[in-house]
């Protein structure tokens, strides 16, 4: 597709492989701007053992643009930017997006896998645009009104502490969004959620339980199976992602990088 690499679809709407970049190298600008595009495309980018260094990991992270200093996870000696991925963190296996407790969310995430599993360890991600498009007009129609809350503290950001956020600080975002560059309406919505204000508990969860079966229908997902030295990129705004936990006590190590930017989850077009 130009700009030095090729891009095969893995899904008629999510998933693309990169093929021709070395990423140990630095990424000329109009690679870089052809890559940025790919992802807002595809939502989720892959590349196929790269074997990373720090400082090339952090490097291309930056081609999609700011990175971020997690306030709680832990991070690499060599790189703030950079969080760990260990086999005793368990798989972060519900479905969620990156930094709902912010009133920025990411905007994008990078994964780098160093050490895989003999068997299992895949990541799924799902095309929250197309789950949305998909949908009946009156349930769009719902679904448009909605908002969730989630724990603004991310302290407290962990299945133990959920029950309890009455006293914490919390944060709204609409329960469908706007692409803030391509304007493509999509779901929006992390299984982290503390509650769908306006609704009774016995209506929050019949939309929980839709809205998830909904968007995790085979035809909008994409499954990867890593081999060591992978990396993916994923659009935070337009994909929800979710870790199989099929992989026991065997290591499953990497890195992973945050990019964040001054936008918030808006239900219009315009960007905010």
């Amino acid at each position: 597709m130009g700009s030095g690499f090729n891009l095969v679809p893995l899904n008629p709407t999510i998933g693309g492989e990169v093929t021709g970049l070395d990423l140990r190298k630095p990424l000329d600008a109009e690679t870089g701007t052809a890559l940025r595009s790919a992802l807002l495309d595809r939502k989720v980018l892959f590349f196929k053992e790269q074997h990373l260094d720090v400082e090339e990991f952090e490097r291309f992270g930056r081609a999609f643009g700011e990175l971020f200093v997690h306030p709680t996870m832990p991070h690499l000696p060599e790189s703030v930017y950079i969080n760990p991925v260990a086999t005793e963190h368990g798989p972060a296996k519900d479905w969620h997006i990156g930094g709902p407790w912010r009133a920025n969310p990411f905007v994008a995430e990078l994964l780098q896998l160093k050490i895989t599993p003999p068997v299992g360890g895949d990541t799924m991600w799902a095309d929250l645009q197309a789950a949305y498009r998909d949908l009946s007009a009156p349930l769009r129609h719902l679904f448009d009104e909605l908002t969730a809350v989630y724990l603004g503290d991310p302290a407290q950001y962990s299945p133990t502490t959920r029950t309890d956020a009455g006293e914490r600080l919390e944060v709204e975002h609409p329960l469908v969004i706007s692409h803030p560059e391509t304007g493509e309406r999509g779901l929006y919505y992390s299984t982290s959620a503390v509650r769908i204000p306006g609704l009774s508990e016995l209506e929050q969860v019949t939309v929980r339980r839709l809205l998830i079966e909904q968007a995790t229908q085979p035809r909008f997902l994409v499954r990867y199976r890593w081999r060591p030295g992978d990396i993916a990129v994923w659009d935070n705004r337009a994909v929800w992602h979710s870790a199989v936990d099929d992989y026991g006590d065997a290591p499953r190590l990497g890195w992973h990088a945050s990019v964040t930017a001054d936008w918030r989850p808006s239900p219009s077009s315009a960007t905010k």
